[in-house]
């Protein structure tokens, strides 16, 4: 079995290879809960690997807006999407932290230059 790290790294520079549209029809032509469920899980590792926050945040954009319906409809998908809620939270109260010191050092640098 591949290690979860190691699909997900391959998934995701398949997906930065991609052309925006091709990209798009690719997350169109996820109809499976597997697929779903799989998707999910990949964005959720992404985010607690923290890397690639703003390639995570707009695939989930267009991940939601295509798939609200049966995301909705389908029990089975909610615990994965709970965790990526999750995981999407604390990465970014992370990245929100490390904002706010790198804003902290660059007063305190420009104060005493």
């Amino acid at each position: 079995m591949n290690h979860p790290l190691i699909v997900d790294n391959t998934f995701f520079e398949y997906a930065k290879a991609l052309s925006p549209a091709a990209l798009d029809l690719e997350i169109r032509s996820l109809v499976s809960l597997d697929h779903l469920s799989l998707f999910i899980h990949a964005l959720s590792s992404r985010l607690a690997s923290h890397r690639d926050f703003e390639a995570v945040q707009a695939l989930m954009n267009v991940f939601l807006s295509v798939h609200a319906d049966v995301l909705i409809a389908n029990e089975e998908l909610k615990n994965g999407l709970r965790n990526l809620q999750e995981e999407q939270k604390r990465e970014t109260a992370r990245l929100r932290e490390l904002v706010g010191y790198a804003m902290g050092t660059l007063g305190f640098l420009r104060s005493t230059g």
